[in-house]
């Protein structure tokens, strides 16, 4: 089965290109590259508005998993949330599909196009980064986590995966079997989040990825985007998610135990104002980073360590000695703040 690669996109580029250009109603150099990841980004104007352009190789998201995507970001949009809307193309179609017929007899060979409105403002910066945003931060997730309570797919083919069936937890695929210690805390690690409950008021389709760096703050309101990591999930993790990049950010504040404890705090106030969770689900927190950080782990070692840029050079920095040794990602008592 054929992988899509960067060199098959850029090989591909003025033919897909043409293609998007054609059914959001634009020209081709209207089309500008802003990066790429899972996917491949592109801003464009139209009739004087911003919009994103957003090109899925099948190999990463089928096009069903992006429609219950798109699906649920209009579920949430149309009861309160500010999420960056999926704009429909020339022909009305929130999706639209790009077929490689130069590379036959393949069924991952065809990419999936979206479109979404830019949000309004910008990524939070030091004007932004303070004990209102942390509020507006934990209130945003809140009201998510209160809406997914009632939400259902309008078909079941459009359901989002579940944590677990995510191919980054695939140590096994990806680790060297010499790192004995390291597969045998995370096999513990698994254990334990499998014998959780999944009931309705703890576990629901999140957004998985509520960093920083996935919302623009404009005049102390937040606008999501990036949901295309959307799954269901214990609310508790995502929670977890905005604190464990919040202490790698060295550009806007410290590692200290002291900040942790003032953003988690002001964090939880905003997410009570929407939603409540029971105590003993803060005391899985530390279980939650600790999944998020064999996740990265997983994921950068497994790519080229000679092309790694400087936070990921960072982050892995006795990152198998503190895994092995369980060091706590944040070293806070979670259980105070119930």
């Amino acid at each position: 089965m054929l992988k899509i690669t960067e060199d098959t996109f850029t090989e591909n580029s003025p033919y897909i290109l043409a293609e998007a250009s054609r059914r959001y109603g634009i020209s081709a150099s209207d089309l500008h590259r802003l990066g790429s990841f899972e996917s491949f980004i592109f801003d464009f104007k139209r009739n004087g508005e911003d919009f994103i352009l957003r090109i899925n190789p099948a190999t990463n998201h089928s096009t069903n998993l992006i429609r219950g995507e798109l699906e649920w970001i209009n579920y949430l949009a149309d009861n309160g949330v500010s999420a960056c809307r999926p704009l429909p193309s020339t022909n009305g179609s929130l999706t639209e599909v790009v077929k490689l017929d130069n590379i036959d007899e393949d069924p991952e060979a065809y990419y999936t196009l979206t479109a979404f409105a830019r949000a309004a403002g910008e990524t939070a910066g030091k004007d932004d980064w303070n004990d209102k945003l942390f509020i507006e931060w934990g209130r945003v997730i809140g009201r998510m986590h209160t809406l997914t309570k009632n939400y259902t797919p309008s078909d079941p083919s459009l359901t989002r995966p579940s944590w677990c069936q995510d191919d980054d937890l695939r140590a096994d695929k990806y680790l060297p079997q010499s790192q004995t210690e390291v597969l045998r805390k995370y096999a513990d690690l698994l254990e334990h989040l499998h014998a959780l409950p999944t009931d309705r008021e703890s576990y629901g389709l999140v957004h998985e990825d509520m960093h920083h760096g996935n919302f623009f703050v404009d005049n102390g309101r937040i606008t999501v985007f990036d949901f295309d990591d959307c799954q269901y999930h214990w609310f508790a993790a995502d929670i977890s998610i905005p604190l464990f990049y919040v202490m790698r950010n060295t550009k806007l504040n410290d590692r200290s135990p002291q900040f942790a404890k003032r953003f988690f705090s002001c964090l939880l106030e905003g997410y009570h104002r929407e939603n409540s969770i029971n105590s003993s689900w803060l005391e899985e927190i530390h279980w939650f980073l600790k999944l998020r950080e064999m996740i990265l782990y997983i994921i950068i070692y497994a790519e080229d360590a000679h092309q790694l840029d400087g936070w990921c050079r960072d982050f892995m920095k006795d990152r198998r000695y503190r895994i092995e040794n369980d060091i706590p990602v944040i070293d806070i008592d979670f259980g105070r703040f119930g």
